[in-house]
């Protein structure tokens, strides 16, 4: 597998004690590894491409079943191509993929035969063919299983032997696809990784979900949360904040998160909490990052649905950030395709109450109908192995509600 993405941490100074939170004012001051880092322009993913589709193929040819490394490229990927975290060059070598490149030897032999030329212009061919045929194996195949999806379907709600409750078509349990998503849980969990998830089409209410009730440390997830909270509680009024706003949504800047809580406080972030993450809403009226289930997060992206479709003041500025969020997991799987908004965080380490997480939450505009979807994890920085339960949850979502359920990021010879 590839190196996982954990960049070093840089501390900052801590924080004015006299804010009253003295008790928090070690952890609020220090930033998520690598969350300040900038990201590549989204143009380089087209010069990309070819890489991916090769690296697909060749993972097919293997007989392997992992996620493309070129994708976990663009996750951490540096605008310019530059570490602003000046000692975290060997970091910076692990998270971003090495650009191979080869020569070809040039010249030619006078003395080559008719026939030698012959013989080399087949094995070329054949070497197109191959490679041609390699592509086409690997690329995303549908699983073809007949499910009834349409509005009248019967649907069921089920648990499977490996404890994700399911609420799908009838027959959507015998599914390669629903197959998949448990084989892409048992895999992170059998790293010794805890995780937990809740995916929903809001339309239908089907869905999936996976160890919901159980808290997370959300790393800086949760500041999708807290500015949805400010922007709503101020009708609109904290989008004077927008400068602010922008670099803790969209770069995870954590400068600009403290900025904001110094600006619009705490009691908005519990208060907002209450009837939506209860779990959380306590932690939340005195530190940064409250601990949450998979649940209650579902429970806040609903909202940012809501508010974000709503035309309410300020729900222009959450949006429009949300759907340019870097580092993003689901962005990077699915923004080909589809609008994506998400926020993604991570912490690879384990410092009181900041404990490891590797997490991305938001909203996916499919093909079949929008869905929210938040996951959780204790792994440390590590969307290397998160990426594949992502990537069967989206095809989970396709095959119960009649869209794409085509793998985009492990061999598709596991749906068949």
């Amino acid at each position: 597998m590839t190196a996982r993405h954990a960049a070093k941490g840089r501390s900052n100074a801590k924080a004015d004690a006299s804010e009253g939170r003295a008790r928090h004012a070690g952890h609020l001051a220090q930033d998520a590894p690598g969350e300040k880092n900038g990201h590549r322009p989204r143009s380089a993913h087209h010069a990309r491409t070819v890489a991916v589709a090769a690296a697909i193929a060749a993972v097919v040819a293997a007989g392997a079943v992992m996620a493309s490394p070129q994708l976990r490229g663009q996750i951490f990927s540096l605008a310019g191509g530059a570490d602003n975290n000046a000692g975290a060059s060997a970091a910076s070598s692990r998270r971003d993929d090495a650009s191979a490149s080869g020569k070809k030897d040039g010249g030619s032999d006078a003395n080559v035969s008719d026939a030698n030329v012959s013989d080399a212009s087949t094995s070329d061919a054949s070497a197109s063919d191959a490679s041609a045929s390699a592509e086409a194996e690997a690329a995303p195949q549908e699983d073809t299983t007949a499910l009834d999806t349409g509005a009248g379907a019967k649907v069921t709600t089920f648990a499977t032997s490996g404890g994700i409750s399911v609420t799908a078509p009838a027959g959507f349990e015998s599914t390669p696809t629903c197959r998949h998503l448990q084989d892409a849980v048992a895999a992170f969990t059998a790293k010794g990784y805890h995780l937990g998830f809740a995916m929903v089409d809001l339309k239908t209410g089907r869905g999936a979900s996976y160890n919901a009730s159980q808290k997370f440390y959300p790393a800086s997830s949760i500041k999708a949360v807290y500015v949805t909270a400010i922007l709503e509680s101020t009708h609109g009024g904290a989008a004077s904040s927008s400068d602010a706003i922008t670099k803790c949504l969209v770069d995870s800047d954590n400068d600009a998160f403290r900025t904001l809580l110094k600006t619009y406080g705490y009691n908005v972030y519990g208060s907002w909490l209450q009837s939506r993450a209860p779990e959380a809403a306590q932690e939340a009226y005195g530190y940064n990052y409250p601990h949450i289930s998979a649940a209650g997060m579902l429970n806040c992206w609903r909202e940012v649905y809501r508010f974000g479709k709503s035309g309410e003041p300020g729900a222009s500025l959450l949006t429009g950030c949300l759907a340019r969020t870097n580092h993003s997991a689901w962005g990077a799987l699915l923004r080909d395709r589809f609008t994506v908004w998400s926020k993604p965080g991570w912490y690879p380490t384990n410092e009181g109450l900041a404990s490891t997480a590797t997490a991305d939450n938001g909203i996916v505009f499919s093909d079949c109908g929008d869905y929210a979807v938040a996951v959780l994890s204790d792994a440390p920085s590590d969307f290397d192995s998160l990426l594949p339960v992502l990537d069967a949850l989206n095809a989970a979502h396709g095959k119960m509600c009649g869209g794409s359920s085509a793998l985009r990021q492990t061999s598709a010879t596991t749906v068949g």
